[in-house]
């Protein structure tokens, strides 16, 4: 599974939180009610939803008091429900993640920034490795959506049409990039052992302005 991640306020929930809120807030259900609709989502592909996960998630979300423990259920399964500051939680955090600026990260852009430490045939044969991992889950991905299709709502078609394509691009950068790193006559740091200072002096390069704080 190719992991990413969200930069976000510390107080702002994770991936996982904001998913039991969104989920508990159509319905109080226990903790395996939820395990399973999250399954049936998909959501593993952008969050990490494991049976640990789950359960860290919904007591932070408890102690927070976004989520409570309603009348129902008994001792092993107890049943919660969202309150009305996990409510607004999760109504203003959707908000922020569809209309604010873009701020995923991918393992393959850490990667490639420290590439030059590794050797450049290995570089290439691990992006290589890359790509054919990558078109095994697009083609598991594009078998789901095909299985699935009239079967869930239309947000789940969307989201899987977006995995699909999702993959389909990273497929063809991990070729591209493999490729024109093999035929790069020289591997080694852009800078090599120069100063930064010394060569954004020299060079005159304008630099990515520092996020306000």
């Amino acid at each position: 599974m190719l992991a990413c991640g969200v930069a976000r306020k510390k107080d702002a929930p994770s991936r996982i939180e904001i998913l039991v809120l969104s989920t508990i807030a159509r319905r109080p259900m226990h903790v395996y009610e939820l395990k399973l609709e999250l399954r049936y989502r998909h959501v593993r592909w952008w969050a990490k939803a494991e049976h640990g996960h789950l359960y860290a998630a919904v007591a932070r979300l408890e102690k927070r008091k976004d989520i409570k423990r309603t009348g129902t259920g008994d001792a092993t399964r107890r049943v919660y429900a969202i309150t009305a500051q996990g409510r607004a939680r999760a109504d203003t955090t959707l908000r922020a993640l569809v209309s604010g600026a873009d701020s995923t990260y991918f393992d393959v852009d850490l990667f490639l920034s420290g590439a030059f430490l590794l050797q450049q045939r290995e570089v290439v044969a691990l992006l290589q490795a890359r790509a054919a991992s990558l078109r095994e889950q697009l083609a598991d991905a594009r078998t789901l959506e095909q299985h699935m299709a009239g079967k869930v709502p239309l947000a789940g078609e969307l989201i899987m049409e977006h995995r699909v394509e999702h993959l389909a691009r990273e497929v063809s950068f991990a070729d591209r990039a493999a490729h024109q790193i093999e035929a790069a006559k020289r591997w080694a740091p852009f800078l090599g052992d120069r100063s930064i200072v010394e060569f954004l002096a020299e060079q005159k390069a304008a630099i990515e302005e520092e996020a306000a704080r």
